[in-house]
């Protein structure tokens, strides 16, 4: 994963997110990142190329991929079936994900039609490397993979630490999460109570807009795809306000275009992270605002 993905709003404008100051946070004795069957999941999303269809679920172990068939007590965890996947070719049990240590894979459990991952046709039974951003095939009905939180940033300038446990920022300071999909809202909760905040979750910008005014929360992390507004427009409405709401925000989503991002930060956001979010990278952000997280 790229630090391209997080920016904070500086006074001169945009800079990298300096995450130095994590080497030294006092660490709290959790282990947090790693095996999958450790506290943090990751949290996958399967888009449905050329429909609106979205599939978003926290990965396990082992997930089969197919059609669901009740009479024959067959039913995957991603189930193709509502999404035409008789008629394209999915079979039953097409194919499987796993996850081990820090890294997904997908194999063709033997399907009658094959899998493909980005136009290749895989080996039955073995193993692939699943990224963000692949294209998966399983037979012609095909799925865009998308990571939303993995339980680590792999650097390339750093070996991975499986058992590095999340520093203890906080002293009870309250967050406020405003992200609609349960998954990925959890898994930030866990994240941030673990580094010593209080968190409460809320899926709606209604929701966000009457829990700041009935207790004031001291940060706030919000996803701009949300059910009811487009989360620029809560930040502008915050940051404008007759009474402005003045503690950080951190903005995430899925598109990290240069435009979004920009906008975002004009608007009065103090970081912005693009999904796929790494532990590392939301424990950073607040290093980073922890200064202005005043009672």
């Amino acid at each position: 994963m790229s630090d391209n993905n997080v920016f904070t709003r500086a006074a001169r404008g945009t800079h990298l997110l300096d995450e130095s100051a994590l080497d030294n946070a006092p660490a709290m004795p959790v282990r947090a990142t790693g095996p999958l069957d450790a506290v943090l999941p990751w949290v996958i999303e399967f888009r449905v190329v050329g429909t609106a269809s979205t599939m978003q679920m926290r990965v396990t172990e082992h997930m089969t991929i197919g059609r669901a068939d009740p009479e024959r007590g067959i039913v995957p965890a991603v189930d193709l079936g509502p999404h035409n996947g008789y008629a394209l070719g999915v079979s039953r049990q097409h194919a499987a994900i796993l996850a081990s240590g820090n890294s997904i894979h997908v194999k063709d459990t033997g399907s009658a039609n094959g899998t493909r991952l980005n136009g290749c046709l895989l080996e039955p039974h073995r193993e692939y490397r699943l990224r963000h951003g692949d294209e998966l095939a399983l037979g012609q009905l095909k799925l865009q993979v998308l990571f939303a939180v993995v339980p680590l940033v792999t650097d390339s300038r750093r070996l991975p630490d499986d058992d590095k446990p999340i520093p203890r920022l906080g002293s009870g300071q309250r967050v406020l999460v405003v992200e609609d999909d349960a998954d990925v809202a959890a898994v930030f909760g866990m994240i941030l109570e673990q580094a010593g905040f209080r968190v409460r979750v809320v899926s709606t910008a209604a929701s966000a807009l009457g829990a700041i005014a009935a207790d004031a929360p001291q940060a706030v992390v919000l996803d701009l795809m949300l059910p009811d507004i487009n989360g620029l427009d809560l930040v502008h409405y915050l940051r404008q306000a007759e009474r402005g709401f003045n503690a950080p925000l951190v903005v995430v989503s899925g598109q990290t275009g240069g435009f979004l991002m920009s906008e975002a930060l004009k608007a009065g956001a103090d970081v912005f992270l693009g999904k796929p979010i790494g532990v590392s990278e939301l424990i950073g952000a607040f290093t980073t605002i922890l200064p202005q997280m005043t009672p």
